[in-house]
């Protein structure tokens, strides 16, 4: 009996179309678009272009960027039905391959919006990606959230940048006016978010 061959399904035009939109609607934190997308079968990989300026010489805008991007690109999937699975491969032979993202099957279209009438914490909650924080500061009246990680490496402000990009499109969500702040910040602390429009009061964190 002879085997059949399967042949991997591919992306169609609309949903790559759907994945470049996605990502090109991602802020820039550091000059130009520092990254480059990869759409193969049912996945789609995330490259950084090691470009460098004088406005960022370490790269922290430009993988906050990416991390953005990485967010808008797992957001797109899943509103458009997909179960979306991350890997964040440490390849020495890709040392700016930063992230996969690969459908893995169909789900139902999250509903989205909220019932919780504190508008803080569903900011707070908006950030589901690993190994990273969002929490609220006191800065004397202004509603400010600090978006932090335990370490420093590459992968971390990659994924610092998904975080904000994540509470940034709640705030947006919701109405309310969000501005990035970069510095200077505590360490670990990769960016800022400052929310106009919020009355409610907030703890310290």
């Amino acid at each position: 009996m002879r085997g059949t061959r399967t042949e991997t399904p591919e992306w169609s035009s609309s949903e790559v179309d759907l994945l470049v939109r996605a990502a090109r609607s991602a802020p820039v934190y550091g000059g130009g678009h520092p990254w480059v997308l990869e759409p193969h079968g049912r996945a789609v990989a995330l490259y950084e272009l090691p470009r460098h300026s004088f406005r960022d010489r370490l790269g922290i805008g430009r993988l906050l960027t990416c991390g953005g991007v990485l967010h808008n690109l797992h957001a797109a999937l899943r509103a458009a039905g997909w179960r979306v699975e991350v890997s964040l491969p440490r390849d020495a032979a890709k040392p700016d391959l930063l992230a996969v993202l690969a459908a893995v099957g169909r789900q139902a279209v999250e509903e989205r919006g909220t019932s919780d009438p504190a508008v803080l914490p569903v900011l707070v909650a908006a950030n589901h990606w690993e190994g990273t924080r969002v929490r609220p500061v006191d800065t004397g009246g202004s509603v400010t959230l600090h978006v932090s990680t335990e370490g420093d490496s590459r992968r971390d402000v990659l994924l610092a940048g998904a975080a904000l990009q994540a509470v940034r499109l709640k705030a947006r969500e919701l109405g309310l006016t969000a501005t990035v702040g970069r510095g200077p910040l505590p360490a670990h602390v990769w960016a800022s978010l400052t929310v106009s429009g919020i009355s409610e009061p907030h703890p310290a964190g």
